[in-house]
């Protein structure tokens, strides 16, 4: 006697295999571009992030510094005596001036220190030799050495901004400042705003704009940023170059981010 064979089908026909590849197939190929969209929306979103903090950072530096500039001991005391002139350093100041432009990315500031804890942008306490526990001697006069006076540098360096060598925030491409002045030491107000003061010209407000790049590239798949100019296209003007005159052509998929402020000087004006 013979055993019967079954007839039931064992494994899979070569055409539900392929069925099933195919299928599997496109379900690999969706879930690999969810992925890769979600992944790209995550870096977008860090790239945002990172110029927003270092926005935020950049601006308050700059506002911080500035509201130091042109403080005295003695608010009696005029300020080309509080200040006299001072060519010696890198940054140089006529009589009175408490801030300088020294080129279009850098300017510098002066002021007393306040006490013996003042801090300068370097983290760096005062170190000199005056004695800064009474601000007054028994004649109304400042006890404090002028030639110990707080000098500090902001500067642009290498897509750096920086304060007296010392690094700040990275990332930046560029930097502008916009000098509110007159050109009178005890007229407490501000006549005309220009980019580029005169030497004898006393600042008493400065605006200042940040453009940022995150350090990321290819984040913006390939469209190019209304900040700066297309370089495709000369009549074609970024916003950046509309706000400062500075040309700037930008790195294709880069994400760019303009930040502004302003600040008056609180020591110099009423």
């Amino acid at each position: 006697m013979f055993p019967i064979r079954s007839r039931n089908q064992r494994g899979l026909s070569l055409v539900e295999l392929l069925v099933a590849m195919a299928i599997s197939s496109f379900l690999i190929l969706g879930v690999t571009q969810i992925y890769l969209d979600n992944k790209r929306n995550y870096l977008y979103q860090q790239g945002q992030g990172e110029n927003l903090e270092n926005g935020r950072f950049a601006l308050m530096l700059i506002d911080e510094r500035l509201a130091k500039a042109g403080y005295r001991r003695n608010p009696a005391l005029p300020m080309d005596m509080a200040f006299p002139a001072d060519p010696s350093s890198d940054c140089t100041f006529a009589a009175g001036q408490a801030v300088v432009r020294m080129d279009a990315t850098t300017l510098c500031l002066r002021y007393q220190p306040r006490d013996e804890d003042e801090i300068n942008c370097e983290g760096n306490t005062f170190s000199g030799s005056s004695d800064l526990n009474k601000p007054y001697d028994n004649d109304g006069a400042v006890d404090f050495n002028t030639s110990e006076i707080i000098v500090e540098k902001l500067t642009l360096e290498d897509g750096t901004f920086a304060c007296n060598d010392q690094e700040l925030v990275s990332n930046i491409e560029d930097l502008y400042f916009d000098y509110g002045v007159n050109d009178d030491l005890y007229a407490l107000q501000v006549d005309t705003y220009t980019a580029t003061p005169d030497a004898g010209d006393i600042i008493r407000s400065v605006r200042y704009s940040v453009l940022l790049a995150a350090t990321p590239g290819n984040l913006t798949q390939g469209v190019e940023s209304k900040v700066c100019s297309n370089s495709d296209n000369d009549d074609e003007i970024g916003d950046w170059e509309n706000l400062t005159g500075h040309s700037l052509d930008c790195e294709t998929g880069r994400l760019y981010q303009m930040v502004s402020g302003s600040s008056t000087l609180r020591n110099l004006m009423p």
